[in-house]
């Protein structure tokens, strides 16, 4: 079996960091969940829909050092990945309908991975993101608290 945590890396740095589809084919599995605040209604269902949302993302806040990886842990099993790490991205473009602010915000997340078969099958994240929150908060509110 691969290391895990060799896996949840290149998925953090790479693909969430700067939306490297290469990296999302090459660790997540087709099938995978995700529960983020980048799809308030719902988890992500599947890589196709995973690699949409980052992409767009990544082009609406592209990265403006690389990301850092704070703390990583392997649960003993070998199953789970737990992540930390702080992102500083560049609001530089339209994202849920909120214009561009050219703002630096400090993305500081914790993702749990599950790793099954050398593939991401779900990630969890949680996340510290007050700045992009209260940007966003006018148009996910109301998505979220219908």
């Amino acid at each position: 079996m691969s290391d895990p945590a060799s896996i949840v890396s290149p998925f953090i740095t790479q693909f969430l960091g700067t939306g490297d589809l290469t990296v999302a084919d090459a660790t997540l599995h087709p099938k995978v969940q995700g529960i983020t605040g980048l799809k308030p209604m719902g988890p992500i269902d599947g890589r196709e829909e995973y690699k949409a949302i980052v992409t767009a993302f990544v082009s609406a806040f592209p990265a403006e050092s690389p990301v850092e990886i704070i703390d990583q842990f392997v649960s003993q099993d070998g199953a789970r990945v737990v992540t930390r790490f702080h992102s500083r991205q560049r609001h530089a473009g339209e994202f849920f309908g909120v214009a561009a602010t050219n703002r630096v915000i400090l993305f500081d997340e914790t993702h749990v991975a599950r790793v099954t078969d050398g593939m991401i099958v779900e990630n969890i994240v949680s996340a510290t993101n007050l700045e992009f929150e209260m940007l966003m908060a006018p148009v996910l509110t109301p998505l979220i608290l219908k």
